[in-house]
């Protein structure tokens, strides 16, 4: 006989099986390992920051002892802007003198691209985990951004942001810059109080 007797064939039999069947358990584990990794990872919540749903965003800056802008601004999630551009100086002259073209009530529609990099800006930004300081002294523009994501309310206020939030104002900065549409009635921006 090949195996030799009956017992010794069993129990070649059954180590070879047993051999088999580890393999296929080890291959699995590996094959199995990441899907079950991050099945656990969805249930425990070790997942970084979701995804942004972006509805909309308010922007409010502040008069300084200088040429600030004073701006009220709100981009929704459709591209729409409403902007009550409060004060804004002429940027030729040495002089505080005022820019009446470009204070009063604008409306209309941010483009492609700057709409994209809103929203990276934002998801770089880390809304989930930035904090402004509240800091409202001296002379500076206080900033304000209440940023509506996911069904949540982000209120962000400080004459000081941190440095991970400048992409974001300098973008919604570029926004009240742009050439909106002068809107022939008032309009009411959610206040920058909290």
């Amino acid at each position: 006989m090949f195996f030799g007797n009956t017992r010794n064939v069993k129990i070649k039999l059954f180590t070879l099986w047993n051999w088999i069947l580890l393999r296929i358990l080890l291959n699995m584990k590996r094959v199995l390992f990441v899907p079950i990794f991050l099945l656990l990872c969805s249930i425990s919540g070790c997942k970084s920051e979701q995804k942004i749903k972006f509805e909309r965003i308010i922007f409010h800056t502040s008069i300084c002892f200088g040429t600030c802008p004073v701006y009220h601004l709100e981009v929704n999630d459709h591209k729409r802007v409403k902007l009550y551009a409060e004060t804004v100086f002429k940027t030729d002259t040495d002089l505080y003198d005022e820019d009446h073209s470009k204070m009063g009530y604008f409306i209309g529609t941010v483009n492609n691209t700057t709409f994209t990099k809103l929203l990276n800006n934002i998801e770089q930004m880390g809304l989930d985990s930035i904090k402004f300081n509240n800091a409202s002294c001296c002379d500076g523009s206080l900033i304000t951004i209440i940023v509506y994501y996911n069904g949540k309310r982000k209120y962000l206020r400080s004459m000081f942001p941190p440095e991970k939030a400048n992409k974001l104002i300098s973008t919604l900065y570029e926004i009240c810059g742009t050439n909106l549409k002068r809107s022939g009635t008032q309009f009411n921006i959610e206040s920058e109080k909290k």
